[in-house]
């Protein structure tokens, strides 16, 4: 059996696929082969040569200048900033891309090619020849030493938000205007069994030739963040999501869109199940009951009280990188909530009152309302039933709510 590691293009997110190999390392998993697009390409080179503190290191304190020629004036993150990040990626274009000399020094002072060409991992790469468009796959027998620094920086070559590569009189792209995610090249270079990394990035995926192989697929459900953003808040959150959506893929870790210590989903259930289900019946009749009510009564209903959970902690804005136990969680949840307890929500009664939905309204203020007005004990029928069918999500969260306070 040999394993591959496919790592896809994703330009700044790439510090995810270093949070993925965190866990490989720590789940003691190993791989015969790695092939990679673009960003894919450099850390699936790191990969090969085994530098992962080098990695880390790099990815840990990422910024433009480290990349760009004059680096950017400002944050992504921060909306005048933002504007002049895409101002300059913009122009950069328009006069046939930004300069990364940059990335070029990144790659040369990172590269260890004699560790890379003894060791017994193969390797392979994927760019692209412009303006014929014509692919171009790189194994590592067939790179020469003198110019792998130059393919790896063709294959990152994000045309037209960088410059093409020129390498032997020929101008290279980004390979991810072919193949962003390279399983079929892992494949020729014999690999049996597939673990890709994909950062869902623009690119070509193309259709996998060998549909025997397995292939096991790690992606972020959350949002990692912009491709051409060279920041290190960026990475390091990066970083953190690749480790915990790996060690969710196999099984060490569980949840969702967050993330929880193992077994710690199930004990939060059957701790507090029954006085949800209590509160639940008094405003749902499980007979009769539809859409989401209805699966919380079916064979998944753990699954689908888990959800509630994960909607409860989006609402009070819970960091989705942390590895929580629920037990704590359900502590915070009760702190927040009395940080919005004395909230009047009168402006959120009128808009319920008279049937038009604001949408600037979150679900924070929503699932307190809710709360507070069913635990009050006094509303109408035909008010509860105006809030749990507008706002079915928020009136199971406030039902959660109840049950932790009660607890």
């Amino acid at each position: 059996m040999k394993r591959a590691i496919v790592l896809s293009g994703g330009g700044g997110k790439g510090a995810y696929q270093i949070g993925f190999w965190k866990a490989i390392r720590e789940l003691g998993i190993k791989y015969d082969i790695v092939t990679g697009t673009s960003i894919g390409a450099l850390n699936g080179a790191f990969m090969v040569q085994g530098n992962f503190s080098d990695a880390v290191k790099l990815w840990h304190s990422m910024d433009y200048s480290k990349i760009i020629e004059g680096g950017m004036d400002g944050s992504f993150y921060a909306p005048k900033g933002r504007r002049k990040v895409i101002f300059k990626y913009a122009k950069g274009a328009v006069q046939g891309g930004l300069s990364v000399p940059g990335l070029e020094k990144v790659i040369i002072d990172n590269l260890k090619p004699k560790s890379f060409y003894s060791s017994e991992i193969d390797y392979g790469l994927v760019t692209v020849k412009f303006p014929s468009l014509k692919p171009v796959m790189m194994v590592k027998k067939e790179i020469p030493k003198d110019l792998l620094a130059d393919y790896l920086l063709a294959s990152a070559s994000c045309f037209p938000a960088f410059k093409m590569k020129e390498i032997n009189n020929e101008n290279y792209i980004d390979g991810g205007y072919y193949d962003n995610m390279p399983i079929d090249l892992a494949i020729k270079l014999g690999a049996d069994e597939i673990i890709g990394v994909d950062l869902r990035s623009p690119g070509k995926k193309r259709k996998l030739k060998d549909s025997n192989i397995p292939v096991t697929m790690i992606s972020s459900k959350n949002t990692i963040g912009n491709f051409l953003v060279l920041e290190k808040y960026q990475a390091r959150r990066a970083m953190k999501l690749g480790y915990n959506d790996t060690m969710k893929t196999f099984d060490m870790l569980e949840g969702d869109y967050f993330t929880f210590k193992k077994g710690s989903l199930k004990r939060n259930y059957y701790r507090l199940n029954k006085i949800f289900y209590d509160n639940l019946n008094c405003y749902i009749n499980k007979n009769s009951c539809k859409g989401k009510y209805k699966k919380l009564y079916t064979k998944e209903k753990e699954k689908y009280f888990n959800c509630i959970l994960e909607n409860v902690m989006k609402s009070f804005e819970f960091d989705d990188t942390i590895i929580y136990r629920c037990y704590y969680v359900n502590t915070l949840i009760k702190k927040k909530y009395k940080k919005e307890k004395d909230a009047t929500y009168s402006l959120l009664k009128k808009t319920i009152k008279v049937d038009k939905l604001n949408k600037a309204f979150i679900d924070k203020e929503l699932i307190c309302y809710i709360y507070k007005e069913i635990n009050k004990g006094i509303l109408s029928k035909k008010t509860i039933n105006k809030l749990k069918n507008i706002f079915p999500d928020s009136f199971l969260c406030a039902i959660y709510l109840k049950t932790i306070i009660e607890k």
